[in-house]
């Protein structure tokens, strides 16, 4: 059996966690979204939430289009 090494993966101590976030990830409609008992906003709120217990260099926010 052989076994060839990849470059696709880089070791991640468990210290790290891999967090990806994008303001994209807030579904908004013109306010609407207010009326619907679904957080539309969660992740807005976990990130920020986030960034009060962890340092922002810790964080990568896409700005992917």
């Amino acid at each position: 059996l052989l076994v060839h090494g990849s470059q696709l993966y880089q070791h991640v101590p468990e210290t790290h966690w891999p967090i990806v976030y994008s303001p994209r990830y807030n579904i908004t409609f013109m306010g609407l979204e207010k009326l619907h008992p679904f957080d539309a906003g969660k992740w807005g709120k976990v990130i920020n939430f986030l960034k009060g217990l962890i340092s922002v260099a810790f964080l990568f926010i896409c700005t992917w289009d």
